[in-house]
């Protein structure tokens, strides 16, 4: 459980830094079961700037039960009541969640798209809930921090306070600065074609950006964001882009340890790219999920997708933020149709992971000096 005081502070971080409440302003505050703390906190937080702040409940076992035995047809609807509260509400946060690793297993495979847990899945009920959001311009906020429970602290091996602690100083970091910062490195990959990306570690990779738009990731939820249906998490911080799927040469090696479910970790995973497809690979220790990743029939699973800056001076490697900490550089393969790119895979199956002490050159412009921005 989060102490007051931090909870008090990130509320506040929330409701001012994030999405700047204004009085007079209608907050929605979505909560589940673990989480009545901190909604309660970010509540008060409006109270205090003149707003007026409601706040739901999502209970687990209630959510659980819904979607295992409620007919689909129910569960994709919008509710009259949920449609009329959204056509009032200024701001939305919510609440990540459960509290426990989702069983996927018992949900009916039919009605698991209908597990809206990011408000980004694609399904009826949340096609609905975006057309009345971005009419209205709902300045929407999840928050990723709510992840971290002791249920899945054990199932990802990770320590829980040390991972709470990690996440916590992530989301209170100066969410302006990592905004600017993300805008810059979007002008410089924007206008950019030649990457080369090298580590101590044995990452030597060079590949061709393709025009795309890069996508930068903040936690401060503007009223342009709003008006495009964009929903943001807390904590943010990071520049990524679908890159030339076919331009990757070389090889990569991720130096930090990739958790799995099961308190497996995968350590020194190498990828070897041609033409921008994975023809080799292997690992030092706990190869098993990229293995089941690989599995043939699904896709483009095997070929090169995005590149991606972290920015967040309060996160660190090994936890479940790798993307987003400063200095880190991703690298991902797999479904990148989300970013703009071409691959397709079952699902948008994909997979990235996070390096360290990477220098990086753009066109020959260096941006990422051993893991230091020089930007």
């Amino acid at each position: 459980m989060m102490h007051m005081e931090s909870c008090t502070r990130l509320a506040r971080q929330i409701v001012n830094a994030c999405l700047n409440i204004k009085e007079g302003e209608n907050v929605w505050v979505h909560s589940w079961d673990h989480t009545v703390d901190l909604a309660s906190e970010i509540a008060f937080a409006c109270r205090e700037k003149g707003a007026q702040p409601f706040i739901t409940l999502n209970a687990e076992s209630y959510w659980m039960r819904s979607l295992c035995e409620i007919p689909k047809s129910i569960l994709e609807t919008l509710s009259n009541v949920q449609a009329a509260a959204l056509e009032q509400t200024d701001a939305f946060v919510f609440m990540l969640g459960p509290r426990n690793p989702v069983n996927w297993v018992k949900i009916p495979s039919e009605k698991q798209e209908l597990a809206s847990i990011w408000f980004l899945e694609s399904n009826k009920y949340m096609d609905a809930w975006r057309k009345i959001a971005q009419r209205r311009g709902v300045r929407t906020l999840g928050i990723e921090y709510c992840l971290v429970t002791r249920e899945r602290a054990k199932a990802l091996g990770l320590d829980c306070e040390r991972w709470g602690d990690v996440m916590l100083a992530g989301c209170l970091a100066d969410q302006r600065e990592i905004a600017e910062r993300a805008s810059g490195l979007a002008n410089i990959i924007r206008e950019g074609s030649d990457v080369n990306v090298e580590t101590p570690f044995g990452t030597r990779l060079k590949f061709r950006l393709s025009g795309r738009e890069p996508i930068p990731g903040d936690s401060i939820v503007s009223k342009e964001d709003a008006a495009k249906g964009v929903v943001k998490f807390l904590p943010s911080g990071f520049v990524e882009v679908a890159a030339d799927e076919e331009s990757a040469d070389g090889t990569v090696v991720y130096d930090v340890p990739i958790p799995a479910r099961g308190g497996i970790k995968t350590e020194g995973l190498s990828l070897e790219f041609k033409r921008g497809k994975v023809v080799r690979y292997s690992a030092k220790k706990g190869i098993e999920p990229f293995k089941d990743y690989m599995k043939p029939g699904q896709g483009d699973v095997d070929k090169f997708a995005f590149f991606g800056l972290g920015l967040n001076p309060g996160l660190e490697h090994g936890f479940t933020q790798d993307d987003k900490v400063l200095g880190g550089v991703t690298m991902g393969i797999g479904g990148n149709e989300d970013k703009g790119g071409k691959n397709r895979t079952s699902g948008n199956r994909h997979w990235w992971a996070s390096m360290t002490k990477a220098t990086v050159k753009i066109d020959g412009r260096t941006v990422l000096k051993d893991g230091k921005m020089v930007m």
